[in-house]
């Protein structure tokens, strides 16, 4: 069973701002450094005539975790993010992937930027899956949940550096 997450952001620039904001690789480095995390990395951001491919990575301190979820990694758990954007008319979608380096856990879905009204909508929806029985759930909740929080960081940030 998997727990769905999704989160809605709106932005108050046109989808192709927003879409060049998300491919500067100063931004993308600004936004992982601001999550907090350790050793906050952009691993790489390769633009081709067909899209964009981000990949970003950083460390969860265990102790900001539930007791039950760091109770099971031996060491502070790597998240590895992978986003894959192409143009779609006047949006632009991306599938992405977040990976737990050492535990069986992961989330994968699309985000989507289209326009609405005068500026453009985010909506990103994704389901977390972890392949543990009786656990597994409350962890995909937990899961959920970060990435749920970070996103709304990520939202601050991005209309922060579209005023700016």
């Amino acid at each position: 069973m998997a727990t769905r997450l999704t989160v809605t952001q709106t932005y108050d620039a046109p989808p192709a701002a927003v879409f060049a904001l998300f491919g500067d690789r100063a931004f993308i480095e600004g936004r992982v450094e601001r999550s907090g995390g350790i050793d906050p990395q952009v691993v790489s951001v390769d633009t081709t005539p067909d899209g964009l491919t981000i990949v970003t990575r950083q460390g969860i301190p265990a102790s900001a975790l539930p007791s039950m979820v760091s109770s099971m990694m031996k060491d502070d758990p790597v998240t590895e993010r992978t986003e894959q954007w192409r143009a779609d008319g006047d949006s632009y979608v991306a599938d992405f992937s977040v990976s737990v380096k050492g535990a069986p856990a992961s989330l994968k879905g699309t985000m989507t930027l289209r326009p609405a009204g005068a500026g453009s909508q985010l909506d990103v929806v994704g389901d977390a899956v972890v392949p543990i029985p009786i656990f597994g759930g409350k962890i995909e909740q937990v899961i959920a949940e970060q990435v749920r929080e970070l996103l709304e960081d990520e939202q601050v940030y991005t209309r922060e550096r579209l005023a700016s």
